[in-house]
């Protein structure tokens, strides 16, 4: 069996005004996803998907990636990893970042075809299922009126969620306000995670760790600027708050530096970014050598949304994993059979590979070739 193509499809979903959320990165008018889709000479095609620019994703995919795999046996996903990341033409766009995602949805892509030559389900492929389900927690909390954010979780908790978080880095007044809210309305048995999104600088850090430890959180995500592993490792050697991160990382050395430098409690790779399965297996492995749990960062589509729940269910330390529950239709409608929660709990596709089976409805609706929206990091936190 041979790779004989590779192509992108690049999704955008308008997102009406009333489920519009704003966060560290702006305000999410629309919802974007790049899918790669892997075709071989025997009429097995696999889907997998990326996250970022989807026109520098299109040029990496096309000049770089396509080139290197395109003769090779799919179902060989370690040696095309290691062709294109170590032998490939990746270094012209750098050791991680954009070239990283666009090899995360290629990857995800071999293992869905590797699952539909073997008639099993990726989680069989990674090592067999070390649990039936995952436990998911639902992020939806992002800057609103104190009332409404307590109102939103109540809800959250109330439908079974196993846990629910809180954006900040926009005001440490309101934040620490709105997290002593939530806290106090959902009683102290029921996780709480914050994410900060690098909103943070050190000091300011350390001073959300006293309130978040009082309010017994579960976690501060991602609160220094990503490259900031000094500033990271101070802050864990201060905070009695557990330190996740991961979602901005991309392969296993990334992550290797954070853990080298004691900065890092919890790792939070995402699939579509990180490197996909394979790397994604490599981080969770090197986590557990370092006595280190892995909770899956999954704010895309649904495409990734499966690869996460594959990863989930068979990676020995994975705790529990992260399920974006703001207005998507990419991840709401993107599949023939949507994937969806029950009482806080999900379970990959049971079906060949992914097991997943794109809308060709959805993907016509929401076919896009025009240029990506840039974001701008916004101002200083307020420290009012």
């Amino acid at each position: 069996m041979k790779i004989t193509d590779v192509r992108t499809v690049r999704l955008r979903a308008p997102i009406p005004a009333e489920g519009q959320v704003i966060s560290r990165s702006g305000l999410r008018g629309s919802r974007s996803a790049v899918l790669i889709e892997v075709r071989t000479d025997v009429g097995i095609t696999g889907v997998g998907s990326c996250s970022g620019n989807g026109q520098i994703i299109d040029l990496i995919i096309e000049t770089i990636l396509k080139p290197v795999v395109i003769g090779m046996d799919p179902t060989k996903t370690d040696d095309i990893w290691d062709r294109a990341y170590f032998g490939g033409g990746l270094r012209q766009v750098g050791s991680r970042g954009i070239g990283v995602v666009a090899l995360s949805g290629l990857d995800m892509a071999l293992w869905d075809i590797r699952g539909k030559v073997e008639d099993v389900p990726v989680f069989k492929l990674i090592g067999g299922a070390k649990r039936d389900k995952i436990a998911v927690y639902a992020t939806a909390l992002y800057p609103e009126e104190t009332a409404t954010v307590v109102k939103r979780a109540l809800a959250f908790a109330e439908q079974g969620f196993k846990g629910v978080k809180l954006k900040l880095g926009f005001d440490f007044a309101q934040d620490m306000e709105r997290v002593r809210a939530v806290r106090g309305a959902v009683g102290r048995d029921f996780p709480v995670m914050t994410d900060a999104n690098m909103g943070y600088e050190v000091d300011t850090a350390l001073r959300a760790a006293e309130v978040l430890q009082e309010c017994g959180v579960f976690w501060l995500e991602e609160p220094l600027f990503v490259e900031d592993i000094e500033g990271h490792a101070k802050l864990k050697a201060g905070s009695k708050v557990p330190i996740a991160l991961g979602e901005n990382l991309h392969t296993r050395y990334a992550f290797e530096q954070f853990i080298a430098r004691g900065a890092v409690d919890i790792l939070q790779p995402d699939v579509a970014r990180a490197g996909g399965i394979s790397e994604v297996r490599r981080i969770a492995s090197l986590a557990a050598a370092h006595g280190l749990p892995i909770s899956l960062h999954t704010w895309g589509d649904a495409v990734a949304l499966a690869a996460s729940l594959h990863l989930s269910v068979a990676v020995e330390n994975s705790i529990v994993m992260e399920l974006d529950c703001t207005a998507n239709p990419l991840r709401t409608e993107l599949f023939t059979e949507p994937l969806e929660a029950r009482r806080g709990w999900m379970q990959p596709p049971d079906g060949p590979g992914l097991g997943i089976e794109l809308n060709p409805n959805a993907l016509e609706r929401y076919a896009f070739t025009g240029a990506d929206e840039i974001s701008v990091r916004p101002p200083a936190l307020k420290l009012s």
